[in-house]
């Protein structure tokens, strides 16, 4: 089976599980239940109930922020992973060839030119050269869908992770797929920590140059994006349509 018919089944199908993890989310943390929940804990706690939120406004403010991170997760985890299986299909590598740990922190994708056969070596070399003046000994990639981090002990590592990709010889390459999350002043830590950042369609194109794989070229399939598109206006509309938003609607809307 060709590489683009692999990376499609496997993109299709984290997308598919990730999908169904929405789906249950909303059906589980929307439900009257876990909404009555959610309320007697904002109205036992003291400070909440003093500043007037403990109130279905305010639990819904909590419901949909809770998704919108777990959206967030699922997107890094479809753009994490899938990345790393291509990898390693594109380049007959083992996966434990392909996420190298240093030091106890597990690399998203890392390419040693020695563990390459000669072709693949020059390929990824002329790709690493165009990144900077390295020891060319091969690339280490770390991969996020969206980049807001908020976490300063998360930081810390990536600035040491950047340090001992170069020790060992390898460029690193930071790569934020999202053009509207990343946070400048914590990409100008990392780039002087030694990342080489590409973002948005930046980082898109560096993947397809490097793994030989279009990441958008499956969602821009009429069917697929059909289907996906659907099955998330459906989770949309069952998170709208629940019992919470009703309440509010009826306590803050309807004259």
């Amino acid at each position: 089976m060709a590489l683009d018919d692999r990376f499609k089944q496997r993109f299709l199908a984290a997308i598919r599980h990730h999908i169904d993890g929405l789906r249950r989310k909303v059906e589980n943390d929307f439900s009257d239940e876990a909404v009555e929940r959610e309320l007697a804990s904002l109205t036992g706690d003291p400070v909440y109930a003093r500043f007037g939120l403990a109130s279905y406004e305010y639990v819904l403010v909590r419901l949909i922020g809770r998704m919108s991170i777990s959206v967030g997760r699922r997107l890094g985890e479809i753009y994490d992973k899938v990345p790393r299986f291509v990898a390693a299909a594109r380049f007959n590598l083992r996966p434990d060839q392909v996420a190298e740990v240093f030091d106890g922190l597990e690399l998203d994708i890392g390419l040693r030119l020695s563990q390459l056969s000669g072709a693949d070596a020059e390929h990824v070399k002329a790709i690493v050269e165009q990144c900077g003046p390295l020891d060319g000994k091969g690339i280490g990639i770390e991969i996020r869908y969206n980049f807001n981090p908020n976490d300063s002990a998360r930081l810390r590592k990536d600035c040491d992770m950047a340090e001992k990709l170069r020790q060992a010889g390898l460029c690193p390459v930071y790569l934020v797929f999202s053009s509207i999350s990343p946070r400048e002043d914590a990409i100008a830590r990392l780039g002087r920590a030694g990342w080489i950042f590409f973002q948005g369609q930046e980082a898109l194109d560096f993947t397809e140059k490097l793994l030989g794989v279009n990441m958008m070229a499956v969602l821009e399939q009429e069917d697929v994006a059909q289907s996906i598109q659907s099955e998330i206006k459906s989770i949309l509309s069952a998170m709208y349509a629940s019992d919470v938003v009703r309440k509010v609607y009826e306590r803050t809307l309807v004259p």
